[in-house]
């Protein structure tokens, strides 16, 4: 099904409503998707896997490659305030945070302002990658 958007855009839509081709007066060429900003999405969420589950060898690997994708994708509108290697470098402050803040409760020795001070930090870390 072929759809005409209030911009003037053309879009060929599949069954599922989600666009499949563009083409318009912005440029775009007829056929291809836009593949870079889902393609950084799902390899930063694979990052976010790995690095959270302490395949920190995969993570940076996969971190390289955002950072590639990302360099590729430069003049583009992004949709986010952030670019995706810099979500990725919020995540680590965040899985850091946590893991920092896991070993004070482990650990029964830990004074409890100690703890209450990781806690803090690990929940602040959530919120400035949330938010990014």
């Amino acid at each position: 099904m072929v759809q005409t958007t209030s911009n003037g855009r053309t879009q060929m839509r599949s069954k599922s409503s989600r666009p499949v081709v563009q083409s318009g007066r912005n440029g775009d060429i007829l056929g291809k998707q836009d593949y870079d900003q889902r393609l950084s999405d799902k390899i930063l969420a694979a990052f976010n896997h790995a690095y959270a589950s302490g395949a920190h060898k995969v993570a940076n690997r996969l971190r390289e490659v955002l950072a590639d994708v990302e360099r590729g994708a430069r003049g583009r509108h992004d949709r986010r305030s952030r670019g995706a290697v810099s979500q990725a470098d919020l995540w680590i402050g965040f899985i850091e945070a946590r893991n920092g803040y896991n070993a004070l409760v482990a650990s029964n020795d830990s004074p409890p302002e100690n703890v209450e001070v990781a806690l803090d930090s690990m929940k602040e870390a959530y919120r400035e990658w949330a938010d990014s």
